[in-house]
Order: C-alpha cells, then structure tokens, then sequence
C-alpha cells in the first residue's frame, strides 16, 4: 500500500498542476487554446494516475477492512463529492 501512495504522490502532482492551470486559464474564448494544450498533455498520465488510487483502496480493503471501514465512513462526504467531481469533469 505504501508503494501505490508513494507513487500516486509525484505522478498525482501533473493532475494537480493541470487542474490549477485549467483553472487559472481564463474565460471560456480566452482560455480555450490553453485548456487544449493542458487536455491534450494530461490525457495519457491522468487516466492512469487513477491506477494507483484504486491499488491503493483494494489494498486497503482486502488486508486491512478495519481501516477502511472507518476511513470510508469517516470521510464519506468528502470522497462522495469527490466521486461526483471526477464523473462531472468528464466532456
């Protein structure tokens, strides 16, 4: 498990800079060549940035469902939002 977090942590850093970028672009005309060239530089290394995401939470539901009871149930707002952010970000 240690191994998916470590390296989700460099390579989740390209999703997290492209994310601020998109954001930060600007309006719809006047950002749209920049959010293309961020779509088009993430797509490859998003998709499977996820991979180690869902390592990560097999991981910790197989050998530790204790753990992830409690996370999941903890932080179950947060994740579902987030569930919901991922889904509604696909065009």
């Amino acid at each position: 498990m240690l191994v998916g977090l470590v390296a989700y942590a460099p390579f989740g850093g390209a999703d997290f800079g492209a994310g601020i970028w998109d954001l930060l672009a600007g309006g719809t005309r006047r950002g749209r060549r920049q959010r293309e060239l961020i779509e088009h530089s993430i797509g490859p290394v998003w998709e499977a940035n996820h991979v180690w995401l869902i390592f990560v939470l097999v991981i910790l539901w197989t050998a530790f469902s204790g753990a992830f009871v409690a996370v999941t149930m903890t932080l179950y707002l947060p994740l579902t939002l987030a569930a919901f952010g991922m889904i509604a970000w696909v065009r």
